[in-house]
């Protein structure tokens, strides 16, 4: 009697609710395609009901736009040029995928999937197709002249992305700040310039500065690394090095921080350099051997095109006998004596010092106290100093 009763209640709650779905359309909500990829947009039905057709819609204004249909048994119905492009990967039963091949900008938008089963009629699907757009990415160092106010000292570029691509710097502890600059474009991407602002001080040349450029969801990430090379200025302070090898020619080299590139030249005090005394070889002044006639002042100028700097050296020739034996005892004998010198120095002037010091004390126990009232002080210019005292 209660089992009966039951089946009962079942029966009566299945004809209350005879609108219940029995239709369910399966999708991805959201699905990010690469621009220039093929993409994949998952549709599937789950019924046990009859399907009659698949249908493939995009949503458009003011009407929405079928390109792609199928029915069982027969091939798909490709409605529109774009889908013309559009593989059905469905089984016609309860798969109902497609595939875009090669994405394009203008295929982003939302598309419905649409299944019409019997005796329930149609269940739709919606899918948002976004394309994303990786950037072309470079670092940009234009001349920049050195001076003690900020400039712009490189530009990373990330050109027509889609979304806008976020550009951070790492200047290994320097002190910077950045300027990010967007441009538009017409099909939806966007170029994002973004400026690096340092003091460009002759020692920042040759330091390191990275840019990261990423887009967001970790869709595209890319670092690059660059040594700041643009920093223009006159040359340094001008060095010269004299050398000469036992039995080689003696050479003068000469050479100067500056950028851009320096040129060096030489000359002598009274005109140019003949060619029998000494051959110029880029920064180095190379003399012919067995020359005797070198003596003079010589000129190393370097230049470059934003300025110029010079340093000079005399050369003669000394004609004094060499002195003979060890190098390291003449040296040791000059040391030794400078040593002496400073010790008899020092020692006169810590004499001197002390009886300054002496004579000072015996003067001041000359003075008498201070007068009391009614009492005269006498001048110690008035003392006489006796021997017999």
């Amino acid at each position: 009697m209660l089992l009966v009763l039951s089946l009962d209640i079942t029966l009566i709650l299945l004809l209350a609710v005879p609108g219940t779905p029995q239709v369910t359309v399966i999708v991805d909500g959201k699905v990010k395609a690469k621009l220039g990829s093929d993409i994949k947009l998952f549709c599937k039905v789950k019924t046990l009901e009859l399907i009659s057709q698949v249908t493939w819609q995009r949503k458009l204004s003011p009407n929405n736009e079928n390109f792609l249909t199928y029915s069982k048994g027969e091939e798909p119905l490709h409605l529109t040029p774009f889908g013309e492009r559009v593989r059905f990967l469905g089984n016609g039963d309860l798969g109902g995928s497609i595939l875009i091949p090669n994405v394009t900008l203008t295929d982003e938008g939302t598309y419905l999937c649409i299944y019409t089963t019997f005796p329930s009629g149609t269940m739709e699907g919606e899918i948002h197709l976004s394309i994303w757009v990786e950037p072309s990415v470079e670092v940009q160092l234009n001349p920049v002249l050195s001076g003690p106010n900020p400039d712009v000292i490189a530009e990373c570029v990330a050109f027509a992305s889609k979304p806008a691509a976020n550009i951070s710097w790492n200047t290994y502890g320097l002190l910077y700040t950045s300027k990010e600059i967007p441009t538009q474009h017409p099909n939806g991407t966007v170029t994002i310039r973004s400026q690096l602002w340092m003091v460009p001080s002759p020692g920042l040349n040759g330091r390191q500065a990275t840019c990261l450029v990423s887009l967001p969801d970790q869709l595209f990430e890319k670092v690059i690394h660059r040594n700041i090379t643009n920093i223009q200025y006159a040359p340094q302070a001008v060095h010269i090095r004299i050398q000469r090898e036992e039995r080689d020619p003696l050479f003068v080299e000469c050479w100067a921080d500056g950028n851009p590139l320096i040129i060096y030249t030489w000359r002598r005090e009274n005109g140019s350099i003949p060619n029998d005394v000494a051959q110029v070889m880029g920064n180095t002044l190379h003399f012919s051997r067995g020359n005797t006639d070198y003596n003079g002042l010589y000129v190393c100028e370097a230049t470059n095109s934003i300025g110029r700097n010079s340093h000079s050296v005399y050369l003669y020739k000394y004609s004094g006998a060499a002195p003979q034996g060890n190098t390291g005892a003449y040296i040791a004998v000059i040391v030794i004596l400078c040593v002496i010198i400073i010790g008899m120095a020092a020692y006169c002037y810590f004499t001197k010092l002390k009886m300054e010091r002496e004579i000072k004390r015996k003067i001041e126990g000359l003075n008498p106290p201070a007068s009391s009232e009614g009492e005269e002080a006498v001048p110690i210019a008035d003392l006489r100093l006796s021997s017999d005292n």
